[in-house]
């Protein structure tokens, strides 16, 4: 049980006794009160007996008197008398209990026999007053309190007795002494709950201080010493409370003496560093495990040693803290690689000692070299970087300067490798690039450099070598053969500037860009081919330079221009939609066809910006032939997205803003991707191609049959249109094998629910051809060449005029 269900006990236990002391008291005021009444009944029944005993009444003799006993009506009046002053029964009894005189005169010469105890014979007969409860007829069902006295006369001899009601006196008494007792009564309580309130307060106070204290205990019974509690007072709770904080604090002064000891031993056993500590004769006297497990000789094996034996410079007990490295071959067969530093320990001007401290450095020093490797290395190939191989080739510049030996510089780029990439995934081109650098090296000379400056950029460093041509021509081999690419033969191809004298230039950043110029060169000249720098390729790659800045800067001022192909409907030849094509015009050369701009804007990433113009300005137009011709204008506008269009995040968004910018409907709009585009990455593409059908736009495989997939994509990936490219329709109408094949694609088209177009219909015969098959539409120069929207617009109002008058002239004045 807690000290304050004690304390309350307590409290409720002298509560207990205050209400059994009052209930006591009570009871005796109450028992005094009820002896008090019959006392005073007592008294006057005694001083009425002795009224009757004694007073006299005249007799019926002049100057004589008889006692009021002895006379009936002299007492039957008196007892009337006093029955009307005290308003209570008086009743006079003789030896025999005969009524001598009643209030009641019918009660007159009667026998007394309502005293059911006998009380009234015995008092008759031992002269003692007694008390009792009447029980009369003409009391009802009330209880009468009588007294009852002897009446003695002067002789002492018993006459009777006299009977007393005290009932009125006994009710006031026991009314008067009750309202003391509830008096008391309320004192008493309010006494109590004063009491229990300030028992429950002064145990709640005790208790509270005793919990804090035993809080305080607990705390510090689980290891916290900072523990302290709040005195306050000077008892005894206050007294232990003080002697607590007194133990409390020499236990935390014990603890963390105890604590930093601990910590120093755990420190130095724990330390990932070796610490030793050396006499002044150079023997180990201590070390820690990490020191035992460096050198592998374990404690006990080190402290069998002397320190210059193991640590060169260690058993010279004069420490400068100079950090020095030794590698150290173990038991078991390994060698670890320690840094170790000596400091001197003094005692007054002598030395007793030092203290060594060693460390493992060995993965360190090989990260440290792995860093070395890698910041002058290509993480993929594992050639030389750009950063190595300019260093190289700043070397070999000064010692071909010296010796006057020759150096030739190469610089490779491979053709074709985007398409691989975007066909076959990364991964495939990433080997690629690795089977590459294994061809280089296998292809060179022991001593020569390759590196992989990035992407599917190389370059080589030849030096002493006497013909560049042979070596050129080797490489050029090398990488012509196909690669055999994740179960698929890849085939590309290398286009490679030459520098064949770089010694003679200022440094190895300009031969760099020299052979980077001349490898544009060979590029332009039509790839797989070397080709040697010349002066008049800085030209060049200048003239490259500005188009690119203009060509940056045409989106912005407004030099692009949309041209619009026609695509009509094969049996009837009329204009079914049109595909958007983009022209430049150049303020210094004039209008540039596509081929001219494209795949430079392609390489500088400028086509997502060009594709976005096209895109907005065709449904623009289009939408502008709808409102002012619908009779004409087409059902439909085709553009074309490039490849990088698909990494962008908002293309979604950007062909909804066209849209709802232009007014045009959704399904008036169909997007052309080529087949390469498509298959980069099958489950990308289709989920973002299904996010632009979900706006209602149509799609369209373009150039379809001359990528490497196969055609199981067309289950995979949601498309619209299928248009033919036009490699097929050449010869078309002369070759039977080529007729089955287009016809196998239209037929293929169709049972796919697709809609096919053939593209590059230049003469009558394929348009035949195509008819024969089925193929609904076409486009090309002999149904239309791209000419500018407002053009076909107004070429398409025109005929509408035209076919007007002549139903008007047909129809004649008449009508």
């Amino acid at each position: 049980m807690s000290v304050r269900l004690k304390l309350l006990g307590g409290v409720l236990a002298i509560a207990a006794m205050m209400v059994v002391t009052g209930l006591v008291v009570l009871h005796a005021d109450d028992q005094s009160a009820r002896r008090a009444a019959v006392t005073t009944a007592e008294q006057v029944a005694a001083g009425l007996a002795k009224d009757v005993a004694y007073s006299l009444v005249p007799s019926g003799e002049p100057g004589t008197s008889v006692p009021l006993y002895d006379d009936p009506t002299a007492l039957r009046a008196y007892v009337r008398r006093m029955h009307d002053l005290q308003a209570r029964d008086l009743v006079v009894l003789d030896t025999s209990q005969r009524v001598l005189a009643d209030a009641e005169p019918a009660d007159n010469d009667t026998v007394y026999n309502w005293d059911l105890g006998d009380e009234v014979r015995l008092t008759i007969l031992d002269q003692k007053p007694r008390e009792f409860i009447e029980q009369s007829g003409d009391s009802g069902t009330a209880a009468i309190r009588e007294v009852v006295v002897p009446l003695i006369d002067a002789s002492d001899v018993t006459l009777g007795a006299v009977i007393y009601e005290y009932t009125p006196t006994y009710d006031q008494m026991v009314a008067m002494t009750g309202r003391a007792e509830r008096t008391i009564t309320i004192i008493g309580a309010v006494c109590i709950l004063v009491v229990l309130l300030l028992g429950a307060l002064v145990a709640e106070s005790i208790t509270r201080r005793i919990r804090r204290l035993t809080r305080a205990v607990e705390v510090v019974r689980d290891g916290d010493f900072s523990q302290r509690v709040v005195t306050g007072g000077r008892d005894e709770i206050g007294q232990l409370g003080t002697a607590f904080n007194d133990m409390a604090f020499r236990l935390e002064q014990s603890a963390r003496e105890i604590l930093a000891k601990e910590y120093t031993d755990r420190i130095l056993a724990n330390a990932g560093e070796g610490i030793c500590g050396v006499d002044a004769a150079g023997r180990f006297t201590f070390a820690n495990e990490a020191a035992g497990r460096i050198t592998g000789l374990g404690v006990e094996g080190l402290l069998t040693r002397y320190a210059g034996a193991l640590l060169p410079a260690a058993g010279e007990i004069v420490g400068d803290g100079v950090e020095r490295e030794v590698t150290l071959d173990r038991a078991d067969g390994t060698s670890v690689r320690v840094a170790y530093t000596v400091s001197t320990i003094e005692a007054g001007d002598r030395v007793i000692g030092a203290v060594v401290v060693l460390r493992d450095v060995t993965r360190q020093r090989a990260l440290e070299h792995d860093l070395r490797h890698q910041a002058l290395h290509d993480g993929l190939t594992g050639l030389p970087n750009r950063k190595l191989f300019l260093d190289r080739l700043e070397h070999a510049m000064t010692r071909a300067r010296e010796s006057g030996e020759p150096i030739g510089v190469l610089y490779l780029d491979l053709d074709g490798f985007k398409k691989v990439n975007d066909s076959l995934g990364h991964n495939a081109g990433d080997q690629l690039l690795r089977t590459t650098a294994e061809r280089l090296q296998a292809a060179l000379r022991p001593h020569d450099t390759v590196a992989r400056l990035g992407g599917d950029e190389f370059a080589v460093l030849l030096e002493g070598a006497g013909s560049l041509e042979t070596l050129v021509d080797d490489l050029l081999a090398a990488l012509s053969r196909p690669f055999l690419l994740y179960d698929r033969e890849a085939t590309v191809s290398a286009s490679i500037g030459v520098v064949p004298d770089a010694a003679r230039y200022t440094d190895a950043d300009e031969v760099i860009r020299n052979a980077d110029v001349a490898m544009y060169a060979a590029k332009a000249g039509g790839k797989a081919r070397h080709q040697v720098f010349e002066s008049r390729m800085h030209e060049q790659l200048l003239d490259r330079l500005d188009l690119e800045n203009r060509l940056r800067e045409a989106v912005h001022r407004g030099e692009l221009r949309l041209h619009l192909q026609p695509v009509v409907e094969v049996r009837t030849r009329r204009l079914a939609g049109v595909e958007a094509l983009v022209r430049w015009e150049d303020p210094e050369r004039g209008l540039q066809p596509p081929g001219a701009f494209i795949p430079l804007a392609e390489e500088t990433g400028l086509i997502t910006e060009i594709d976005r113009w096209v895109l907005l300005a065709a449904c623009e137009a289009v939408r502008h032939w709808q409102d002012i011709s619908p009779d004409t204008a087409p059902a439909w506008v085709s553009v074309n997205l490039s490849a990088a269009n698909l990494e962008v995040p908002d293309l979604t968004d950007r062909v909804a803003y066209a849209l709802a910018s232009s007014g045009l409907s959704p399904r008036c709009l169909v997007l052309e991707l080529t087949e390469t585009v498509l298959m980069r990455d099958i489950a990308v593409t289709a989920q973002r191609l299904e996010e632009l059908r979900e706006l209602g736009v149509q799609i369209a495989i373009d150039d379809f049959g001359t990528g490497y997939s196969s055609l199981g994509y067309l289950r995979d990936i949601p498309v619209d249109v299928l248009k033919v490219d036009r490699s097929f329709i050449i010869g078309l109408a002369t070759s039977p094998r080529q007729q089955e094949l287009v016809s196998a694609v239209v037929q293929l088209g169709h049972t796919l629910g697709l809609k096919v177009v053939a593209e590059g219909i230049e003469e009558e015969d394929q348009l035949t051809a195509l008819a024969a098959m089925g193929c609904r539409y076409a486009q090309g120069f002999h149904l239309g060449r791209p000419a500018p929207a407002a053009s076909l617009i107004g070429a398409a109002l025109e005929l509408t005029h035209a076919r007007a008058d002549g139903r008007h002239r047909q129809a004649g004045p008449g009508q």
